[in-house]
């Protein structure tokens, strides 16, 4: 992830050629917020969703040439955009990388699929599989590249390959599970040199009766242990090493503290919800003060689990995360 600091670069004259260009959407000055589960984030000088792996190699190099910033996005479910926006071109993968099928037992997913529509897809089809993702607002894609999971299952176990773009060279490979590099909520795709476009997962076989009543009472538990209510961008920090950080968050007494309308949940102590109107920089002060104080308190300093994209060159003074490797 990159933190962006240069202004406005893209013209309104800019945005007209290169739309023209394209076969996919484009947005010019997009409000992100629009485009994140948190409802935070200021414009994209453009915002790109293409039509097929062709637009996507387009728009690429159209930014090298340019010698822009850019940035692929999924569903905005585990980013918090700055105020100030992205300054470059941003590429949500959409749309037409949104098919589901299926091959025995495994489902080859486009990345932009949600996680939601492929699980109960699957249980149609007499499969079930990544139960951790149930009730998650993620895309297949965004739970590759970092590997979501629960304490003891994770993304990584059930990919059997994936179809990439290498955005070095604008080729289309396919990378298996031995070769990406899956550690707690990272792999080797965070990089940014490489583009998910669709992935191989292996799944269970189970009756379908059985696999939807799975999925019922995981949704239910998550419901009840969550904070649902509230926009937000799912857990905000990392488990340190044998510790869990909502844990430790509760235990310091910050559950209920609040930066504006950023607030740490009462349900869960390492979700930071948006109550009202809450600013991007309203949820980075939250987050620096309970990193101070989870620091004093028992010694670990909590690192981020969301991912800060955008222009922060006005915001970042305090922060000590690690949101700029």
């Amino acid at each position: 992830m990159k933190l962006l600091n240069k202004p406005g670069s893209i013209s309104q004259a800019a945005f007209n050629l290169l739309s023209h260009r394209l076969k996919g959407s484009a947005y010019f000055d997009e409000p992100l917020f629009r485009h994140t589960s948190y409802r935070i984030g200021g414009p994209a000088d453009i915002l790109f969703v293409p039509q097929d792996v062709e637009d996507l190699q387009e728009a690429i190099s159209w930014a090298r040439a340019e010698n822009l910033p850019y940035f692929i996005m999924g569903n905005g479910s585990n980013l918090l955009v700055s105020d100030r926006g992205f300054r470059g071109l941003l590429i949500k993968i959409s749309g037409s990388f949104n098919g589901i099928r299926f091959e025995q037992n495994r489902a080859i997913a486009g990345a932009g699929s949600d996680l939601g529509v492929l699980i109960n897809q699957a249980a149609r089809h007499g499969l079930f599989g990544l139960p951790f993702a149930v009730g998650i607002p993620g895309t297949v894609a965004g739970a590759i590249v970092m590997n979501a999971g629960s304490a003891t299952l994770y993304m990584g176990q059930q990919i059997e390959s994936i179809a990439v773009l290498d955005c070095r060279d604008l080729r289309q490979k396919t990378l298996h599970r031995r070769e990406l590099g899956f550690q707690y909520r990272r792999s080797m795709l965070d990089s940014g040199d490489w583009v998910v476009l669709e992935a191989t997962i292996s799944m269970q076989e189970e009756q379908p009766p059985i696999a939807f009543e799975r999925i019922r009472e995981l949704l239910l538990r998550r419901r009840t242990a969550q904070p649902l209510k509230y926009p937000s961008a799912g857990s905000v920090f990392r488990n340190p090493h044998n510790a869990y950080a909502g844990q430790l968050i509760e235990e310091t007494g910050c559950k209920g503290w609040c930066v504006g309308d950023a607030m740490i949940s009462a349900v869960h102590a390492n979700f930071i919800v948006n109550v009202g109107q809450a600013t991007a920089n309203h949820v980075l002060a939250l987050m620096e003060k309970v990193q101070a104080a989870v620091e004093k308190h028992h010694g670990t300093l909590l690192q981020p689990e969301i991912k800060l994209l955008g222009d922060w060159s006005q915001s970042m003074s305090l922060w000590r995360g690690d949101a700029g490797k």
